[in-house]
């Protein structure tokens, strides 16, 4: 009798140890998770900030260009000769700059299936939604670049290089936009450029292009504005 009392206290001692290991692994896995949790919480947060920034960066600089694209239509329209500023509108109606979204937290949630931690069922929405958008303008949506191609076709190079030398678009640096300051084209022969550029006014191929370029470019604008809005939802969830 006692030998058998002493296997089932035995027994009782060895279910309890499991238990309590068990109880153990489970603290310490909540533990693990509720830190990884903070650390998507803190990057996304941080994602989020970095592409909000580089979007509003966007947002001015290709409003900018819209404008640059508006008033070479009014020079077609025009019989003004090419001038510094024509010649300069010209060029920046034809500048891009892509944005290339933070990826790499959204990537590792998905592939690692730690998007599980990201219990907050309207940040996982928001996340899939502002997502969804940036890569249907990434892939869905590609502006033409016809218009760029004839301009940098009429424009000649040295132009050009003197151009991206003295009037920078964005800062060499931390390839920041500059806000296409104020710059001073010497040099440059501007009754050569008026007979070089004279025959796209009699295009009207050429106006077609400018002009889808110049609604391209609005399209492009309300997009990105879009993406604001997205990434806006994504931070709100994100401090909940």
């Amino acid at each position: 009798m006692k030998k058998r009392g002493r296997k089932v206290g035995e027994f009782v001692l060895i279910v309890v140890g499991v238990f309590v290991a068990l109880m153990l692994e489970t603290m310490m896995s909540e533990r693990n998770d509720g830190e990884l949790r903070a650390e998507y919480l803190a990057r996304i947060e941080f994602d989020m900030i970095a592409d909000k920034q580089a979007i509003e960066y966007r947002i001015e600089f290709f409003t900018a260009v819209q404008q640059f694209s508006q008033e070479v239509i009014d020079w077609m329209q025009s019989d003004a000769p090419v001038d510094q500023s024509v010649l300069l509108a010209a060029f920046y109606a034809a500048e891009v700059w892509p944005f290339i979204p933070r990826l790499s937290t959204y990537q590792d949630l998905r592939s690692t299936g730690n998007f599980r931690l990201i219990d907050n069922i309207d940040l996982r929405s928001s996340l899939f939604n502002y997502y969804n958008k940036v890569d249907a303008s990434r892939t869905g949506w590609n502006p033409s670049d016809e218009y760029r191609k004839i301009i940098r076709g009429v424009i000649p190079g040295n132009v050009q290089s003197q151009i991206r030398h003295t009037c920078p678009t964005t800062d060499g640096n931390d390839n920041l936009p500059t806000g296409f300051p104020p710059c001073d084209l010497e040099s440059i022969n501007f009754e050569r450029m008026t007979t070089l550029f004279d025959p796209l006014r009699d295009d009207t191929s050429f106006l077609r292009i400018l002009t889808y370029r110049h609604s391209e470019l609005g399209v492009m604008v309300r997009l990105f504005r879009q993406q604001i809005e997205s990434a806006d939802f994504v931070l709100v969830h994100v401090q909940d």
